[in-house]
């Protein structure tokens, strides 16, 4: 058997379609293309392995998934016709086959790249140019001011309790854009996994507010 790895985007269309809604969505498209991948005996789904699911509500440019061919398939056939069968806000953008000695890709992950972005569509209604430009350095500033302290003291909630715990060393790098917004990389996996979410819990209490804002993930690293 072939083993193969994809990469494939979720736009707008498709930020609320759950985990479980996504790989039905992916195996009837698999099914409709009528390509030969290897289904699970108990769900009778084609049997994906995902390298970190992502969070409803997010976008991403950057997902992977791994499948197992029956047959050898060109790559190039197999995007093209799983785009033609899949809905509005999913894309293909990548396949390629890997050697299927390889530890799963969810395994290997240690971290993943997001752009987080505030919303500031309620702040800058009915505000001149110049009073959206304040607006958003205000933000920006304490942004940096957050990121850069020594230590990012969080509330994170488990099954049985709460706990406060320090998350700037899972923070591996972040830098920001040219519209404020910002690419941070945080640890996930396995081993450590630290979301967008509870960044921006923090951020919020930080300056004892709270915003509105929209999470991309662009990238998944694995080693």
């Amino acid at each position: 058997m072939n083993k193969l790895r994809l990469v494939y985007g979720k736009s707008r269309d498709a930020m609320y379609i759950s985990q479980e809604d996504t790989i039905r969505i992916f195996s009837e498209a698999f099914s409709k293309a009528e390509l030969p991948v290897v289904k699970s005996n108990s769900t009778n789904m084609v049997d994906m392995m995902f390298a970190h699911p992502l969070t409803d509500g997010y976008e991403s440019t950057g997902e992977i998934f791994e499948i197992m061919l029956t047959e050898d398939v060109d790559t190039r056939y197999l995007v093209k016709e799983l785009n033609r069968n899949l809905p509005a806000g999913f894309i293909v953008m990548s396949a390629e086959y890997v050697s299927p000695n390889e530890e799963s890709i969810n395994l290997r992950v240690y971290a993943a790249e997001y752009v987080i972005s505030i919303d500031y569509t309620e702040k800058f209604r009915d505000k001149s140019l110049r009073e959206k430009d304040e607006i958003r350095a205000y933000y920006r500033k304490k942004m940096e001011m957050y990121l850069s302290q020594s230590q990012i003291l969080v509330v994170k909630k488990s099954y049985d309790r709460m706990e406060r715990l320090d998350i700037k060393p899972q923070i591996e790098r972040y830098s920001f854009n040219i519209d404020d917004s910002v690419d941070v990389v945080l640890s996930a996996g396995a081993r450590s996994n630290i979301s967008p979410a509870i960044l921006m819990d923090g951020y919020n209490e930080y300056i004892n507010e709270v915003v509105p804002y929209e999470v991309k993930r662009t990238k998944i690293l694995y080693n």
